[in-house]
C-alpha cells in the first residue's frame, strides 16, 4: 500500500482536473472493452449502492466480487440478490469493513454508495489500494460533488 503525499497544491491540482473529468462522468461506460470481464466491489449495500450495481450488471459485462456494508442484514440481502442476478450466479464476498474489502479482493472497479460524507475518504483509500473508485449518488455535499471520479 502506498502512502499519498498530498499538499494543497497537489490538492488543488487534482480538484480542478476532477470538476474538468466530471463532465465525462456520464459516458465512462462507453470506454469499457465489452470483451473483458471487470472485477466490481461495492460499498454501501443501501437502495443507491443496489440499484447502480444492478444497473451495471444490466449494462457491463461485469462480475461482482465484494460487497461492504456495516448493517449486516442489509449486506446478507443483497448478496442474495447479487447471486441472483449475476451470470456467474456466485454469492459476492461480505466485509463490514470496506478496507479489507478493498485489500482482499482484486476488483477493477469500485461503487461507493454511502453517504456523501464518507466519499472522499473512501475514494482516497480506494486508491491506496490501487483500485479505480467511483461515487454513485449525485452530488450533495460540497466535497462529495466535486470528486466524482479519479482514476
Amino acid at each position: 500500500m502506498k502512502k499519498l503525499a498530498i499538499n494543497r497544491r497537489n490538492f488543488l491540482k487534482g480538484a480542478a482536473a476532477t470538476l474538468a473529468l466530471s463532465h465525462f462522468n456520464s459516458m465512462a461506460m462507453e470506454g469499457l472493452d465489452p470483451t473483458k470481464t471487470y472485477k466490481v466491489g461495492l460499498i454501501g449495500t443501501g437502495w443507491y449502492g443496489k440499484s447502480d450495481l444492478f444497473r451495471l450488471i444490466q449494462v457491463a459485462n461485469v462480475e461482482v466480487l465484494a460487497l461492504c456494508d456495516v448493517d449486516k442484514n442489509i449486506l446478507n440481502a443483497a448478496a442474495d440478490l447479487v447471486s441472483k442476478r449475476q451470470k456467474s450466479g456466485k454469492r459476492p464476498n461480505v466485509y463490514g469493513d470496506y478496507k479489507k474489502m478493498l485489500a482482499e479482493n482484486k476488483m477493477d472497479i469500485v461503487l461507493i454508495g454511502t453517504p456523501d460524507h464518507w466519499h472522499a475518504l473512501q475514494i482516497v483509500n480506494s486508491h491506496e489500494f490501487e483500485k479505480h473508485p467511483t461515487r454513485t449518488q449525485a452530488g450533495l455535499s460540497p466535497l462529495g460533488s466535486r470528486i466524482r471520479q479519479v482514476a
